[in-house]
C-alpha cells in the first residue's frame, strides 16, 4: 500500500524555529534600535543615549555572535535526530483500519479525540499548547472510521490513560 505523509512531529512549531534564527533577529533588532537612538534620539547631557547605544550595541554584537556561533560551529541538528528516530525500526509503527473513533469535550473547550488501529488506542486534542509537542488537529476530515492509515507514535499521552501519541500519521493514496 502506497501512502502519504499527512503529518509529522517535524511540521511542529517547536520544530520549525531554529535558535540561530533567534539570534539573528536579535542582532538585527538591537542593530535597528541603536541606529534609530543614535539618530532620533537627543542628547540631554544625563547619559541616556551613550547608556541605550551601548546596551543595544552590546546586544547587537552578541546576537551576531550568537548566531554566527549556532550557525557555523554549534549547528542544531535535531531534526535530523528526529527524521533518524521516525524512520528507525525500533520505534512503533501500526499500519491498519481506523475504527472506535470518537469526539468528546473536555470543560465544554477543548476537543479530545480517541480512536483505536489494530487494537492500539491514541487520543489527541486541540489544547493552545498542545499544538507544540504533538498532533492535534481535530476536526480535520483525515481521521475517520474506515481510513487506511499508518502512524509512527510513542507510548503514553496526555488525554486518557492506555493511549499512545500520533508522531507522525501517514495516510494512504
Amino acid at each position: 500500500m502506497d501512502y502519504s505523509t499527512y503529518w509529522s512531529i517535524l511540521d511542529t512549531p517547536s520544530k520549525s524555529i531554529q535558535s540561530n534564527s533567534v539570534f539573528l533577529f536579535i542582532a538585527f533588532g538591537a542593530a535597528l534600535l541603536w541606529f534609530l537612538a543614535k539618530k532620533f534620539k537627543k542628547d540631554k547631557g544625563d547619559g541616556d543615549k551613550t547608556i541605550i547605544l551601548w546596551a543595544t550595541g552590546v546586544f547587537a554584537v552578541l546576537g551576531l555572535a550568537g548566531y554566527i556561533m549556532l550557525t557555523f560551529f554549534y549547528q542544531d541538528r535535531s531534526n535530523e535526530k528526529t527524521l533518524e528516530m521516525l524512520n528507525s525500526p525500533t520505534t512503533p509503527r501500526v499500519e491498519g483500519i481506523i475504527s472506535n473513533f470518537e469526539r468528546t469535550y473536555r470543560e465544554r473547550k477543548e476537543i479530545i479525540e480517541k480512536f483505536t488501529v489494530n487494537g492500539i488506542q491514541f487520543a489527541y486534542g486541540d489544547a493552545a499548547l498542545g499544538k507544540f509537542n504533538s498532533f492535534s488537529q481535530t476536526n480535520n476530515n483525515v481521521i475517520f472510521d474506515g481510513q487506511k492509515v499508518r502512524i509512527t507514535y510513542s507510548s503514553g499521552s496526555a488525554y486518557c490513560d492506555n493511549c499512545n501519541s500520533i508522531l507522525k500519521l501517514e495516510v494512504a493514496k
